[in-house]
């Protein structure tokens, strides 16, 4: 065995397709930010020199690796992880039956000059990251080890079965929230990967990817973000690995998770979801189902799923899924340097506390920063004198019920039903326009007119209906003056009037058979 510092361009395919299986062999502790499959991908928009980078290998006699760390340089005499920002955590590979294998890689950067390394969130529950640093220390390096993070782990027994009954609290919560869409729209998850999935179906699916991106608080994908990211799935697709899966309500995209199966892990990689679909918890919905497919699929003879990773960083939702948390560290090591090895813990607590408050005062000037004011212009909506005149037959308006509150909510782009909750008992009504709804029109106390929310942007309309043609067909049932406040830039300052395309039809079966004519009488 023998250890050296490796050019990416020295990696062949063969020794590519060994460095995956090194990481796929790695059962609890295998990551796929750890496989060649991500490092390529990575490299691929990388724009530092491809001389600044290294992977440092432990080699058997066929010249295929046992042992793994890739590094970049990041100054004169000092490296670390290849592409830290990029990655939630590092391992340092090693397969199982090598056990001199974290020591050896030691030796290789102690005999290859490298003075000052920086690892970046390594596992402390991996035993190879404790060898490391044994190692580093035995080869003359000061270490020093802080908890930087932690990993959101949930260890599975029994598959999907056992894992639905540890978090049997969750899975009622997950089924509420999916009963009471099911109520009023189709909800159907696609799986994307596994025996039959071909390449144009990744393609597909990684499209409906990135327009979700964008349509969420996360905004769009870089582009070179999304190109390194379509190069990952498509070449962890080829190790079967990679699982799409799309959340669709009544046929609509709504949310996608995007996992890996590797080892025995199953990885939660990313979420992406339309924003506009919140007020259903489509988050908890697909969360939960894409746990049940990827866990309850057949896995490859010889794994099991033993792990899910929810991936580090705290969310309510990870808390109640996730009861494993143990610490990230950041190792720093310095050798043949004395002054740097007595400041290094002071170095490392000083960079982590400027790195927060770095991070707290870009927070206070974002919440700071003034909003301009948009100007608006108001408009009057008297009733039709004669709504029968011209020959028309006009639309039929109804007042939206209480039973109408989550459809309401997903129109009106509101989070949640607190908010119709709240607008109910400061007397706002919801009027719904059409006598198979077509547009729903929220009204203030005031008879101001807040939102008007086109309602099934997929249902094919007779005619393109403008806001003040809804508020008028209100204003004639109800026999009353509106006003609405639209855009203009010769206006005042003010609160314009909201324009929500649904994103999926109002569910009819659920609208009353109350109507009010233009005359505001029932029928």
């Amino acid at each position: 065995m023998r250890a050296r510092p490796m050019h990416p361009l020295e990696i062949d395919g063969a020794f590519a397709g060994s460095w995956d299986r090194l990481v796929a062999a790695r059962g609890v502790h295998a990551d796929p930010f750890d496989t060649h499959a991500w490092f390529a991908s990575t490299l691929h928009g990388h724009h530092d020199p491809l001389d600044d980078i290294r992977v440092v290998s432990v080699l058997d006699d066929a010249d295929q690796p046992r042992a793994l760390l890739p590094l970049e340089r990041i100054g004169p005499d000092r490296w670390g992880v290849f592409s830290a920002h990029r990655r939630p955590r590092s391992h340092v590979v090693v397969h199982p039956d090598e056990p001199h294998g974290a020591d050896s890689i030691a030796d290789a950067l102690a005999r290859t000059g490298v003075r000052e390394l920086r690892l970046h969130r390594m596992p402390s529950r991996d035993p190879e990251t404790h060898r490391l640093i044994a190692g580093l220390r035995a080869c003359g390096y000061t270490v020093d080890a802080r908890e930087k993070a932690c990993d959101m782990l949930a260890g599975v027994e029994g598959g999907w079965a056992g894992h639905r009954a540890r978090f049997r609290s969750f899975d009622r919560y997950a089924h509420r929230f999916a009963t009471r869409v099911r109520a009023q729209w189709d909800l159907t998850v696609d799986r994307i990967g596994g025996p039959g999935t071909r390449e144009d179906d990744f393609d597909a699916g990684f499209a409906v990817y990135t327009d979700l991106f964008a349509r969420s608080w996360k905004g769009p994908l870089q582009p070179a973000a999304a190109d390194a990211r379509r190069d990952l799935i498509a070449r962890a697709a080829r190790h079967d690995w990679a699982r799409l899966y799309i959340l669709r309500v009544d046929g609509v995209p709504a949310a996608m998770h995007l996992w890996f199966r590797l080892g025995d892990v199953a990885t939660w990689h990313s979420t992406a979801y339309d924003e506009r679909f919140a007020a259903l918890g489509i988050g908890t919905v697909v969360q939960w189902q894409a746990q049940e497919l990827v866990l309850a699929e057949p896995w490859p003879a010889g794994t099991e799923p033993r792990l899910v990773d929810l991936m580090p960083t705290r969310t309510p939702q990870k808390l109640r899924l996730a009861p494993e948390r143990p610490a990230l560290w950041d190792i720093e090591a310095v050798r043949d340097r004395r002054l740097l090895a007595v400041t290094l813990p002071a170095r490392g607590f000083a960079r982590a506390t400027r790195m927060s408050v770095e991070q707290h005062l870009r927070v206070r000037r974002a919440k700071a920063a003034p909003v301009e004011p948009t100007p608006v212009a108001e408009t009057v909506i008297p009733p039709s004198i004669n709504p029968h005149e011209g020959g028309d037959k006009p639309d039929p308006v109804h007042e939206a019920g209480l039973a109408d509150n989550r459809a309401i909510a997903l129109a009106c782009g509101y989070r949640g039903t607190d908010a119709v909750d709240a607008g109910r008992s400061r007397g706002e009504t919801w009027w719904l326009v059409g006598e198979e709804p077509h547009t729903l029109v929220h009204l203030a106390p005031d008879r101001t007119v807040h939102t008007v929310a086109a309602l099934g942007t997929d249902r094919t309309l007779p005619r393109d209906r403008q806001p003040h043609e809804a508020a008028r067909s209100v204003a004639t049932a109800l026999g009353e003056t509106l006003r609405l406040y639209l855009p203009d830039p010769a206006g005042t300052p003010g609160t314009p009037l909201r324009r929500e395309p649904e994103p999926v039809p109002w569910p009819v079966a659920r609208t009353g058979t109350t109507r009010l004519t233009p005359k505001g009488t029932t029928r």
